[in-house]
């Protein structure tokens, strides 16, 4: 317990006798002890710890009820963090979502781009029920389709965004056709005889076949016609072997197409797979053909301007074979 310090100090002279003295008269008389005015310390410390005790009670009824407001306000934060927390999957599906995306919209028109000009590069016939065309009349001549296959993309070729060709679907649906199939196609025709020559052409290059092609010379030989090859000239690159032995005594003709001067410029308009080697196994097949009594020539468009006309009519004279310059096709 602490000590009261409300409690006055006692005061000698109130305290008994002055003298000390405990016997006889001479001391005079006892004095009855005063109270103070200070009051009784007991009571004062009881008020004390009344006081004491109702601060205390005071402070933790402000301590609760601050609490309890801390609390309400605490349960919107939580209430906002779940909402919140619930939203972000939301938000993170929308931002993983291309489509959501400036990113992802630039790269889907890039596809539908890309499938667009893959359509007009590669076109289909509308009819779907119809025959893969094998062979076609052009100008007198009996045109054999046997391959849309070609090592070259030439920029003038006449298959380009095409679906037909003077009304011929050259494009094959069905695979490329044996020697027996494309007989079996001219009994709709008629008498053959009628035609001047049957020519190799179609819409690829005809030395990817070269086998039905040579079944097929002897067949038309047979009819009374005569046979000519268009070709790019790379039929030795695309066999991977000298052809020309193939072609002596079946082809009366093959037509090789030249169209450039050298082969920096071969290359840019015709585009090959075999780039630069192109143009030299070009000339040296023709070359090749002279020297094996296969009678061939060069052919030019004339689209290719003037000084290159001219830069082409010189090379052939070098390789001592004949140009030929056709009309560019502009419209079919």
């Amino acid at each position: 317990m602490e000590e009261n310090k409300n409690i006055p100090p006692k005061n000698p002279a109130n305290d008994g006798n002055a003298n000390g003295s405990h016997g006889g008269n001479g001391g005079g008389r006892r004095r009855r002890k005063k109270k103070h005015k200070g009051g009784n310390g007991n009571n004062q410390n009881h008020q004390n710890n009344q006081n004491h005790q109702n601060n205390q009670n005071s402070q933790n009824n402000q301590n609760s009820q601050n609490a309890q407001q801390g609390q309400h306000q605490a349960q919107p934060t939580k209430q906002a963090q779940a909402n919140n927390a619930q939203k972000q999957p939301q938000n993170a599906q929308k931002q993983g979502n291309p489509n959501n995306q400036n990113g992802g919209n630039k790269n889907k028109q890039q596809q539908q781009n890309q499938n667009k000009n893959k359509q007009q590069n590669q076109p289909q016939n509308k009819d779907e029920n119809r025959k893969d065309t094998y062979a076609y009349i052009l100008d007198g001549n009996l045109y054999i389709n046997l391959t849309n296959k070609c090592s070259n993309g030439c920029d003038f070729c006449v298959r380009n965004e095409r679906t037909s060709y003077y009304g011929n679907y050259l494009w094959l649906r069905h695979g490329e056709p044996s020697a027996e199939k494309v007989i079996a196609s001219l009994n709709g025709m008629g008498d053959i005889t009628r035609f001047k020559e049957a020519v190799f052409c179609g819409f690829g290059e005809p030395t990817y076949k070269v086998a039905e092609m040579v079944a097929l010379c002897d067949y038309f030989h047979g009819k009374g016609l005569k046979t000519r090859l268009n070709t790019n000239g790379q039929g030795n690159l695309i066999n991977k072997r000298d052809i020309v032995p193939d072609l002596k005594g079946k082809i009366d003709l093959v037509n090789i197409s030249l169209n450039a001067s050298c082969a920096e410029k071969y290359q840019k308009i015709c585009r090959s797979q075999f780039r630069e080697m192109a143009f030299d196994a070009i000339l040296e097949f023709a070359r090749v053909c002279k020297r094996n009594g296969v009678p061939c020539r060069f052919s030019i468009v004339d689209c290719i301007g003037e000084e290159e006309v001219e830069a082409c009519k010189k090379l052939s004279q070098s390789v001592g074979v004949p140009l030929y310059i056709r009309d560019y096709i502009t419209d079919s």
